[in-house]
């Protein structure tokens, strides 16, 4: 009876000590990300200590990384189509590709600008202006609405004039892409 007691006072002590190191890490399980990827930290002021300034740090250079990985897809979105669309691209020498790459990237953190904007329920301004018809405008346009929506669904929050604003942004952002182009062309000559 008492080996058999023993045992059993070993066998609660080992699931004791099982579920003790379960809960320490329980709070990395609980680990959650919002929609727009930013980590909620589910641990209490305790459980951070003197490391919560760090955690800042290294939570700002996380979005910071993932801000530029964004803006290097997009503008390597807006170069392929640019590739397969524009009649003049494929003409372009190495380096004026080069250039529009570095071109679409600011115009693209330009872009994000807006959207941090818009993300964080202020406004945008833009001038409206009344673009003429052209369709590869439209479509890279379109490419980088789709883009920007997909990335940041928060975005369909905003206001219905906000949205509008923020078409107008890509048109005129699709604008100035394909004039680069025209004038990196242009150059060549």
């Amino acid at each position: 009876m008492e080996i058999a007691f023993g045992l059993l006072v070993l066998a609660l002590i080992i699931l004791g000590l099982r579920n003790r190191k379960k809960e320490k890490t329980a709070w990395v399980k609980e680990e959650r990300y919002d929609e727009s990827g930013q980590w909620i930290d589910k641990r209490s002021s305790g459980e951070r200590g003197t490391y919560g300034s760090l955690d800042e740090e290294m939570e700002a250079k996380r979005r910071y990384i993932a801000k530029q990985s964004k803006i290097s897809e997009l503008a390597q979105i807006i170069q392929a189509f640019c590739f397969a669309q524009h009649p003049d691209f494929p003409s372009l020498s190495d380096e004026q590709i080069k250039r529009h790459l570095a071109f679409c990237k600011s115009e693209a953190l330009g872009l994000f600008e807006q959207i941090e904007i818009l993300t964080n329920g202020k406004e945008i301004n833009i001038a409206e202006t009344a673009f003429p018809a052209d369709n590869l405008r439209t479509a890279l346009k379109k490419q980088v609405l789709d883009f920007s929506f997909e990335r940041f669904p928060k975005l369909l929050e905003a206001e219905i004039e906000q949205i509008k604003k923020f078409d107008l942004a890509a048109e005129y952002l699709a604008s100035r892409i394909l004039g680069e182009i025209e004038r990196l062309g242009m150059g060549e000559q």
